[in-house]
């Protein structure tokens, strides 16, 4: 949750802005909300995303499933305006969170889902009788919250104040597609919660990959203004990098020669995010193309044919459509070092791994070769990490959630 003047980075950096956004401000929220009745709602859900910045993930793929197919009230809250406008001219319910009403509705929730903390919602004292479940946005791969940072922010005050702003005293469930073992390991490791709260029902977000419906795929190249004449669709989708110290230089010579290999191969090259951009000015390569970061990355993996990634997350979702993927770990020694893996990247690599923008282009033309090799072991990660091949995850978790649906 962001304040009016984070927009000024030199104070959103400060002690002092951090203390108020993470201390004082849920302090105040706590206060405020106790002044109204937990009475709890049994039919309104409440959900939020991304910061309360983005309408994605998989509370988007519940919300809109149980808008569709229940009796719910079922609501979207979030602090951008603009979001708010456009799921109202949907006929959504969606509700602005920094207001009063969004503090009482959140009092009376039945249950709240959320991707990434309580910023995604709001800070408050929740009622006893509010059930929040964490859906996360994807198997760590890379060393993710407590893991990476090592320790929670102001614990001492938050302790004083008795905010629960540590994931282990909010979270009543943690949603994942993984099996258990390692993988539950490494997430109870991060979010400091027992084995038992989580729980291994598949992702709602994963559920569009098993829509085979052929117009459906046309319909969203149509969205994208993509044309059905290409031969392939290459997606590149990096992961986020904290640090900024080595910077990946494209060279214009690297340019005209994937726009060779594009052309040759009447391939397009899209970028989910702005990264690129920020790296090499590709205007004048019609076969090259940004995608905004908005856009919710599981329509562009049905539409697509390759998927380059790194790190990300997004090589066990993308395996679930049984295509090839290349990692572009460009940076891997710095990222150990800065970040941390739970794995070995080659032991749970679905492709080779490439360190070159020359041998990247080099794979995407041979990306068949590449294939017959890579094939059996891509298939294995898939089973590895999830634990259904199959487009139920949303009917899982309601069902369990003991949530009815028609």
């Amino acid at each position: 949750m962001n304040l009016q003047f984070e927009k000024f980075s030199f104070i959103n950096k400060s002690y002092y802005y951090k203390f108020i956004r993470d201390i004082l401000l849920p302090f105040g929220l706590k206060i405020i909300s106790k002044l109204f009745r937990g009475n709890i709602d049994e039919k309104l859900i409440i959900m939020g995303a991304y910061g309360g910045n983005f309408y994605l993930g998989n509370p988007r793929a519940l919300f809109e499933f149980l808008n569709k197919h229940s009796n719910y009230k079922v609501v979207w809250i979030t602090k951008s305006n603009n979001l708010v406008k456009e799921l109202r001219r949907k006929g959504y319910n969606v509700i602005y969170s920094l207001n009063i009403n969004a503090i009482r509705l959140l009092r009376k929730a039945k249950f709240v889902f959320i991707t990434h903390g309580i910023y995604d919602v709001l800070p408050i004292e929740f009622s006893p009788g509010t059930t929040i479940i964490q859906t996360w946005h994807g198997t760590p791969i890379k060393k993710i919250v407590l893991d990476e940072t090592g320790n929670y922010a102001y614990s001492k005050w938050s302790n004083i104040l008795k905010l629960k702003l540590r994931y282990d005293q909010y979270i009543d469930f943690l949603l994942t597609p993984t099996r258990g073992g390692l993988e539950h390991e490494n997430l109870s490791s991060a979010f400091k919660i027992p084995l038992n709260k989580i729980i291994s029902l598949g992702y709602p977000r994963h559920d569009i990959l098993f829509n085979k419906d052929e117009e459906f795929i046309k319909s969203l190249k149509k969205k994208f203004e993509i044309s059905d004449d290409f031969n392939k669709i290459m997606l590149y989708c990096p992961t986020f990098r904290e640090f900024e110290t080595t910077s990946f230089k494209i060279s214009d010579r690297d340019l005209e020669n994937l726009d060779g290999m594009l052309k040759e191969t009447n391939s397009l090259f899209l970028i989910k995010g702005h990264l690129f951009g920020k790296l090499a000015d590709h205007r004048g390569h019609a076969n090259i193309r940004n995608i905004s970061r908005e856009i919710d990355i599981h329509e562009l993996y049905l539409i697509s044919d390759i998927l380059i990634t790194d790190y990300s997350s997004a090589m066990i979702d993308f395996s679930l459509l049984d295509k090839p993927v290349l990692l572009f770990p460009y940076d891997l020694d710095e990222y150990i070092k800065k970040r941390g893996f739970y794995y070995n990247l080659n032991d749970i690599a679905p492709g080779p791994l490439i360190f070159t923008f020359t041998e990247l282009i080099e794979a995407l033309r041979n990306i068949d070769e590449i294939e017959k090799i890579y094939g059996e072991k891509r298939r294995k990660i898939r089973d590895r990490f999830n634990k259904y091949v199959d487009g139920d995850s949303t009917k899982r978790i309601l069902d369990f959630l003991q949530i009815p649906y028609y």
